[in-house]
């Protein structure tokens, strides 16, 4: 039986065969059952419930799914502000069905022109805590401009439609949820020391209990300067003297120049293949996609069905080439604005094959050296996903953060938005690759991504999650493939990690949900495996959408890890 037959005998009862279109189905009593949103015409998945809202009403109202993915965007920010926002930065991946055409727009952070190798090294002891929590940690924002660049190039609506939803959840605020709550409590520490007196991000100084009302007015004034007045506002006007201004009595070096000279550009996106599938995605800074291109590369080299899912052996080997992957992320990627990725030579299945075949099935290597090329690449966190489709197939997949949850915790006076601390992503090492550098982009594990099928959208995916971003991806996609779960099953499905530091090993990471001899298999084979929560936001919050174009389906799934959420029409 082929996939698309067992997939769809498998998501049969979710789907009406009456002429009019289902709503999405209610919740499960227990949020970590799997469940698909249903749409006919347009869905989205989100984060947040009230983002979602935001963008299935742009659907409604004849938006396109860029005028949804930006007005979803948007409502992120207000809904969900410790993971995204105007302060921060991402990647876009378009699906242009009329021309069936793949555009990428790149709003990723910039460092500021003052920046230097050893700005953090130097802090010695104190180097962590200046990488994320003070103004030297602010990374100049991109949002603004990729969005409205998005918009200007392949919306439909302007700025302002797009920001309408997002301003009245500001104003009108919500329940806080038991995610926000526990990352608000997590993240005190850095907020009691930035934040000024009677911010919105603590309550009355303190962190929000579950079920108490959060509002923001200050970033529903600030949304609304954007929509009056344009993104210049944010990058040369009043907005862009109170971030210099919060930057730089927090021992920042952004400057007005810095904002003034930011633009978000269109580039070409990175290609690649997972046996009769082609993936789509963001490439380099954001170099989640090519990791996730070079895993699967390597994964085509094992049997993976015969050792079944999550079993020791499949958890060994995929651990094991994380590894030799993260050596080669080491030594080969920074922005290539300024340096040279062997991205093709990383990707070929010669280069795949020769790390498969290192690979011990017995035992943990200990040592995980880089890839040897020529020498080409001399020197010239937290985050959120959404997926939208519309009623034309136009596709967005799109991936945006501030890094960690909450960003620094700096807020410029009056705006309401939180800054990022995407400075933290370069590397430790001066002598690196993505050492911090004036006008640098800090290496990305984003990878916002769409995977076809005979030449059509089949998959839309995504996940925060950092540095485990493109190995969480990795395996949605081969729990879809591979061993033939639904969408939802496959995002739900518990997860693990691994990575190596200097060639060395760093250990396994998986959730409890994993069999207990399973965990004892690996530590046989010389792996240190640690066990988190059963389903742990470690592992990020995938959001997915699967077409059936030729029956005019379109199913939604949204993780369970964090307040993930979908809804069709």
């Amino acid at each position: 039986m082929s996939l698309a037959i067992e997939l769809l005998v498998g998501f049969s009862f979710l789907v009406s065969c009456q002429n009019q279109p289902r709503v999405s189905p209610p919740p499960p009593v227990d949020r970590h059952t799997p469940v698909h949103y249903i749409g006919r015409h347009g869905l989205v998945v989100a984060a947040n419930p009230l983002a979602v809202e935001a963008g299935l009403d742009m659907l409604k109202s004849g938006g396109n799914a860029v005028d949804a993915a930006v007005a979803t965007a948007f409502a992120l920010n207000a809904a969900e502000p410790f993971a995204s926002g105007i302060g921060g930065g991402g990647f876009m991946v378009l699906y242009l069905a009329k021309s069936r055409q793949v555009a990428v727009i790149d709003y990723r952070e910039k460092a500021p022109a003052g920046a230097w190798p050893t700005m953090f090294k130097e802090k010695g002891e104190a180097e962590d805590h200046w990488r994320t929590a003070t103004g030297l940690a602010v990374a100049v924002p991109g949002a603004p401009a990729g969005w409205a660049l998005a918009l200007r190039r392949y919306g439909t609506r302007s700025l302002a439609q797009a920001a309408q939803r997002a301003i009245q959840i500001a104003e009108q605020g919500f329940p806080v949820s038991q995610t926000f709550s526990d990352i608000n409590k997590d993240e005190y520490e850095r907020l009691a020391l930035n934040l000024e007196e009677g911010s919105c991000y603590l309550k009355d100084g303190f962190p929000y209990e579950p079920g108490e009302d959060y509002r923001n007015p200050d970033l529903a004034r600030t949304f609304r300067v954007l929509a009056e007045k344009g993104i210049e506002e944010f990058y040369r006007g009043d907005i862009a003297r109170r971030i210099v201004a919060a930057v730089q009595a927090k021992q920042g070096i952004l400057t007005l120049e810095d904002l003034a000279a930011y633009e978000a550009e269109e580039v070409s996106p990175l290609r690649g293949t997972y046996k009769n599938f082609a993936l789509v995605t963001a490439p380099p800074p954001a170099s989640g996609g090519l990791h996730l291109l070079q895993l699967l590369r390597i994964a085509e080299n094992w049997p993976l069905r015969g050792w079944g899912h999550n079993s020791s052996l499949y958890i060994h080997h995929l651990s094991e080439a994380l590894r030799f992957i993260f050596a080669d992320r080491e030594r080969y990627l920074g922005d290539p604005h300024f340096i040279a990725v062997p991205v093709e030579k990383l990707l070929s299945r010669e280069y795949a094959a020769s790390i498969a075949s290192a690979i011990r099935p017995d035992r943990a290597l200990g040592s995980y050296p880089p890839g040897e090329f020529d020498n080409e690449s001399d020197r010239r966190s937290n985050t959120t996903h959404l997926c939208v489709i519309d009623r034309e197939g136009n596709i967005v997949s799109l991936t945006q953060s501030i890094n960690d949850f909450f960003g620094t915790g700096i807020v410029p006076e009056g705006t309401g938005f939180l800054l990022n601390n995407q400075m933290a992503d370069f590397s430790s090492s001066p002598d690196s690759l993505n050492a911090p550098a004036p006008g640098h982009r800090p290496v990305s594990s984003m990878a916002p991504l769409i995977l076809f099928r005979d030449g059509k959208p089949f998959l839309v995916l995504g996940s925060p999650g950092g540095t485990r971003i493109f190995s969480s991806l990795a395996q949605i996609i081969l729990n879809i493939t591979e061993f033939r779960m639904s969408l939802d099953e496959a995002i739900e499905a518990p997860r693990f990690f691994s990575y190596s530091v200097g060639g060395q090993p760093r250990p396994i990471a998986l959730e409890s949900r994993i069999a207990e001899a399973t965990v004892d298999e690996l530590r046989r084979l010389g792996h240190e495996v640690r066990v988190r929560e059963a389903y742990d936001k470690y592992f990020g919050g995938a959001q997915g959408i699967l077409v059936w174009r030729d029956r005019k389906i379109i199913l939604g799934a949204a993780d369970s890890r964090r307040d993930g959420w979908g809804a069709g029409y």
